[in-house]
């Protein structure tokens, strides 16, 4: 595998929130911080220079009042001029909250330096502006999590926060200010039934943005257009199984939108059983485009403008200004699983998620043509596991595929993870045209993705730098004289795609397990010649001759049913293997009678009948009752030890057979 290089910062306080800036992969912004009281903590916003593989250097940092809370969550927005706004959730003073005045959303400027100052003067940031956007006013409720429309040239970008420890859970929604504004402008608040565990936003056209949101078992989203929003819709439920399987249902623990048509969920399996990566093809719809245009078909007749209201969940609106045109909630298609991974088993809960489109297009009514998708969870464990995800589009077929595994980073931090975030990519410029619409003046291209993480027991941030290379696709058709095939960047790291060789080797070792037992049951019914000797590992009354059944009496051609020595137990099972080979003919009306020996070579016991050519020299073969003691019991033990005979079945079965003397017995008699 390509080395990974990575830097590590240890900051004097714990971080909770971390962001790259958007039009510089080498500036990384984190936040966190003790809280509120004098421990010695400070709750601060810094700024790092992560421009080298191997070193993090601090920038800027403003330290915030220790009367207020500390950091929660960070977003960096738009540029306006040489300043980067940021956003952050800040709850107020334990004093201003008991008054009802929890300004939780604060917009901060990192302002660089002029070019003639760089070099005496570091970056500085200060605070703009504060408010609140939720309309609660609990003590306890702050803002657990912040996302940002992705930036795009021209586009205005949209903004979500949701409320946490709240009895009255609610997602606000907010224009992102534009070049020179400050504070936020609300377009409403959702409210919920239960509280958002993650949410997620997308802009899929020129006004129209989609918020997704998910609880621990269902997943809903909200079209969002100007002056315009249509939902919210029930989108997937978690299959709940508890009544078939007795199982808890998983339960959803990040959403990130891929493109507008895919989503990628991480889902912990109940009771620590591990995490799945789902990705999901969300449903089309195409209302809000069409009450887009009604709206301005109306607007331009009547000549009114717009104006945004207050969304609630059963479809009314509380209008603060001009009235708000809201769809009633109705059945929709839902969202489909298309694609899944599970984790490591080490991972048994994810804490979170991070997604980066390598080849991201260049504004959002463009279309999404190929592209790799790279993305990181963080585990309990401490580990972050790297994944990529391919998007393919032929016509207008778009497809997610090849969800695989790249590596593992173990014991990343010490303590959880409380963060993770790529830096942006601008793809490689080459003679496309949309491509070059991608890349700004004075962006960086990278030849790294960067992945950063934070630790807010160990106030440690840590940066791996994911190399990236080229990639073009030559299996793709072009036209003669036409523009050439277009450059993209892929990781360079290998994937690695599920191996079958674990299905494989339980499928061999079970299939191996059988043909052991079939084979056994062979043997010792008499079915099978022995390969195994399973005979010997079984006790006698188990075992058949094929030619010998119950309530049959013929073994051969031989009809063994009124012979004396079957009179206790039969002949079924005694001796069964070593007649079944035998042709024992009557003479003068009864049978022959057996001799056992033992084999001179190998030691197994032989049968044949009286008559049968014997070695002159050997002993005359005796009667049961005609054996010295010491050679009945030698005799049982050779019988046992080969499968013929068992304790159960007593002696009685020796009458009428001849037993050849055991040579080494009676040579250790005669000493």
């Amino acid at each position: 595998m390509v080395p990974i290089p990575s830097a590590e910062l240890r900051t004097s306080y714990s971080l909770y929130s971390l962001e790259f800036d958007p039009e510089d992969a080498n500036r990384l912004i984190v936040a966190g911080g003790g809280g509120p009281g004098n421990h010695g903590v400070g709750n601060k916003i810094t700024a790092i220079d992560a421009s080298r593989p191997d070193t993090l250097d601090i920038v800027s940092e403003i330290e915030l009042s220790r009367d207020e809370d500390s950091v929660a969550t960070l977003a960096v927005g738009p540029r306006n001029k040489d300043s980067i706004l940021l956003y952050a959730g800040v709850n107020s003073s334990a004093d201003d909250i008991a008054k009802g005045n929890n300004e939780h959303f604060r917009v901060f400027s990192l302002d660089q330096p002029s070019k003639a100052k760089a070099s005496s003067e570091k970056p500085k940031i200060t605070e703009l502006s504060r408010t609140s956007l939720f309309a609660t006013t609990e003590k306890d409720t702050y803002q657990r999590v912040l996302r940002l429309s992705a930036p795009f040239p021209g586009s205005a970008q949209v903004g979500a926060v949701a409320t946490g420890f709240s009895k009255e859970p609610e997602i606000a929604l907010f224009d992102v200010p534009n070049m020179g504004a400050a504070t936020p402008k609300l377009r409403g608040n959702l409210e919920l039934v239960k509280e958002a565990v993650d949410i997620d936003i997308i802009q899929t056209g020129d006004d129209s943005y989609q918020l997704a949101y998910c609880d621990e078992y269902e997943m809903r989203t909200l079209n969002i257009g100007k002056g315009i929003s249509e939902g919210p819709k029930l989108v997937f439920t978690m299959p709940d199984e508890a009544a078939v399987t007795g199982n808890a249902r998983p339960s959803f623990r990040s959403v990130r939108y891929l493109t507008p048509d895919f989503l990628l969920a991480v889902a912990n399996l109940p009771k620590g059983g591990g995490v799945v990566l789902h990705g999901f093809r969300m449903p089309k719809n195409d209302k809000i485009h069409n009450k887009l245009k009604e709206k301005e078909e109306e607007e331009a007749k009547k000549g009114n403008g717009n104006a945004d209201g207050t969304v609630t969940t059963d479809g009314g609106a509380k209008g603060t200004a001009d009235e708000t045109v809201v769809a009633k909630t109705v059945e929709e298609p839902k969202a489909r699983l298309c694609i899944s991974a599970k984790l490591p088993s080490s991972v048994t809960r994810a804490t979170g998620l991070a997604v980066r489109n390598l080849s991201p297009p260049a504004s959002p009514t463009a279309k999404q043509g190929d592209a790799q998708f790279v993305i990181a969870v963080t585990g309990q464990d401490s580990s972050i596991t790297l994944y990529t995800l391919d998007h393919q589009s032929v016509a207008d077929i778009n497809l997610i595929v090849n969800l695989f595994k790249v590596t593992t980073f173990k014991n990343v931090h010490n303590g959880p993870i409380s963060g993770v975030a790529f830096s942006y990519v601008v793809p490689p410029a080459d003679s496309n045209s949309d491509e070059k619409a991608v890349a700004k003046k004075g962006s960086i291209r990278p030849e790294y993705v960067k992945l950063a993480s934070i630790g807010s027991v160990g106030n440690s941030c840590i940066v791996h730098s994911l190399p990236l290379k080229k990639f073009v696709d030559k299996t793709a058709q072009t036209r003669r004289g036409g523009a050439p095939r277009t450059a993209r960047y892929v990781l360079a790291l290998k994937s690695q795609a599920p191996s079958p060789k674990g299905l494989l080797f339980f499928t061999a070792l079970i299939t191996l397990f059988i043909g052991v037992f079939v084979q056994s049951f062979l043997e010792v019914k008499g079915y099978s010649s022995p390969m195994i000797g399973a005979r010997r590992f079984v006790p006698v009354s188990w075992q058949q001759n094929p030619r010998y059944r119950a309530g049959q009496g013929v073994v051969g051609n031989v009809n063994y049913a009124n012979s004396e020595s079957l009179t206790s137990h039969g002949m079924h099972g005694f001796l069964a293997s070593l007649l079944a080979d035998k042709d024992l003919k009557v003479q003068d009306g009864q049978a022959k009678k057996l001799v056992l020996n033992v084999g001179a070579k190998d030691g197994s016991v032989q049968v044949s009948g009286h008559d049968a050519e014997v070695d002159s020299t050997a002993p005359t073969p005796k009667e049961w009752d005609e054996l010295h003691e010491t050679q009945k019991k030698a005799w049982k033990e050779k019988l046992k030890a080969a499968g013929h005979w068992g304790e159960g079945m007593g002696e009685t079965i020796f009458k009428n057979i001849l037993f050849g003397e055991l040579g080494a017995v009676v040579g250790g008699m005669v000493r």
